[in-house]
């Protein structure tokens, strides 16, 4: 891995490049003094590690990482300070790690360790995604910590996120689930800090909750880098959002979903099968509470209107999904009834009336 060196104390560069050489696998391409000199020649070194003091003269280390993220976006930030109260600064600006001064060797080599595995996979990620690219078009594959991937989110029933190659991705916390839940349900709208803080973990003190926030931001923007999708998370005026351009859901596939009465049984099948249970209905977030019920009542009257210049065949499928959704609607199950006696289905419709007699019953 290549790595610069930014401190404004030479003492500081040279401890630095000793442990670096000393745990090796880093190569240190440039030291600087001035964060100026650091920003004019990593445009053409464009190294893989950037090492960064944040108390520097002329120029604050928190102000310079944004402009390396623009010149250098491969590059992992690595901040190395003697002062611990930027560490929430630090990791909003999506940095590898958060070293203290006086620099211990161990926790150097933890980050480098740390590092490696983060590119390593991103580069396997990029070299996956050329592979499946036709040869006339490699040369617009985005670079590496681009948002290169495309992602199917599936919000219908469970949470589930999957890769264009079908991985499930799985979650380190429930909590990082549910903020990348959150941040998405905003539809990439911007979303105050503390009002996520608020909302995910009301029960804590405003300090505990800043402190559980942003490790949990860390494991998510984690998470997505190692998927070789980096600048997921975005945040800009203590808010927060998602990009929504690299990646579908089963939601917005309802909602553009065409259909009408006459059209093919697989075309109603595929409607039917769309819909795999309430929004987010097996995590229970509270605050997604009222959307699932209209995105629930939308769907349900949507299904009544085309039930109402449906045909038999159809209306019975209709009518297994409305029970489905709506089990204690004693109208559903007598139309149903209906539709599979005038069909010649006297099992089924026996079937679904002692389902309505025991929903009587409970109910």
């Amino acid at each position: 891995m290549k790595a610069i060196l930014i401190d404004d104390e030479q003492i500081a560069l040279d401890v630095i490049h000793i442990f670096l050489e000393e745990i090796g696998g880093v190569k240190v391409i440039g030291k600087y003094q001035k964060v100026k000199d650091a920003l004019a020649e990593a445009i053409v070194l464009q190294p893989d590690l950037i090492f960064l003091d944040i108390e520097m003269p002329e120029l604050n280390g928190l102000a310079a990482a944004e402009l390396f993220k623009r010149s250098c976006p491969v590059a992992e930030i690595i901040f190395i300070t003697a002062h611990a109260n930027y560490a929430i600064d630090a990791y909003d600006r999506e940095a590898l790690a958060y070293l203290l001064k006086p620099l211990d060797k161990q926790r150097l080599a933890k980050t480098i360790e740390r590092a490696s595995m983060v590119l390593a996979g991103r580069s396997n990620s990029v070299d996956a995604s050329r592979e499946t690219q036709p040869a006339s078009e490699l040369s617009t594959v985005p670079a590496a910590g681009s948002l290169s991937k495309r992602l199917m989110l599936k919000t219908l029933g469970s949470l589930e996120l999957y890769t264009d190659e079908g991985k499930l991705l799985t979650w380190r916390t429930k909590k990082t689930k549910e903020l990348f839940a959150y941040l998405w349900h905003n539809q990439g709208n911007p979303v105050y800090k503390y009002a996520i803080m608020d909302e995910l973990w009301r029960e804590y003190s405003a300090q505990q909750a800043q402190r559980l926030f942003h490790t949990t931001l860390y494991y998510l923007r984690s998470m997505f880098k190692s998927e070789g999708v980096a600048g997921l998370v975005f945040y800009g005026d203590d808010r927060y959002w998602i990009d929504l351009s690299i990646m579908s859901s089963d939601l917005e596939q309802l909602d553009s979903f065409q259909y009408e009465a006459n059209q093919p049984m697989s075309k109603l099948e595929k409607l039917l099968s769309l819909y795999g249970g309430d929004y987010f209905e097996k995590e229970h977030y509270p605050w997604a509470m009222a959307s699932a019920l209209k995105i629930h009542a939308d769907y349900v009257d949507r299904l009544l209107t085309i039930r109402a210049s449906a045909s038999t065949e159809q209306r019975t499928i209709i009518l297994y999904k409305l029970i489905e959704l709506e089990p204690y609607h004693e109208v559903y199950y007598d139309e149903l009834i209906e539709c599979l006696v005038n069909a010649g289905e006297h099992n089924g419709a026996k079937h679904i009336h002692r389902l309505k007699e025991k929903m009587k019953m409970e109910g």
